[in-house]
């Protein structure tokens, strides 16, 4: 009888566990993503960077490529980041600062960025777009 007490407590713990690290796994991909799209961004390769957007969201001009091909980015800071209880969105705010190449003043855009899960093909997608340069 003990030993199968014993034996209920480990698996129970086992599948807590295995649990636990499947979700700690979503997260750890949330935060490689989301590096990833930080770094596209700030190097402006802003071709690289549609990768993250959601598919379905994905037209053939959503970077309106006349706005960003003069635009360099020279600072990208997350400012706070919120996570659902589910951990299925996240919440970011981002600062830019960014100028065009025809024109060296320097601009600071606040991003708001969802990102949602997708079970289906274990990947963060960013719902919002792009940032909104001026």
């Amino acid at each position: 009888m003990h030993k199968l007490k014993i034996t209920a407590c480990m698996l129970s713990l086992f599948i807590l566990g295995c649990a636990t690290i499947k979700e700690f796994g979503k997260m750890d991909k949330f935060e490689e993503t989301s590096s990833a799209y930080e770094h596209a961004i700030r190097w402006s390769d802003f071709d690289f960077a549609v990768a993250f957007l959601d598919p379905s969201e994905k037209k053939p001009d959503r970077l309106g490529q006349s706005i960003v091909k003069n635009i360099k980015v020279t600072d990208y800071r997350v400012r706070k980041t919120a996570v659902s209880q589910d951990e299925s969105q996240v919440v970011q705010i981002v600062e830019i600062s960014y100028y065009r190449t025809d024109n060296v003043v320097v601009n600071t855009i606040m991003d708001h960025q969802l990102w949602e899960w997708d079970p289906e093909k274990s990947q963060w997608y960013l719902e919002t777009g792009f940032p909104h340069f001026k």
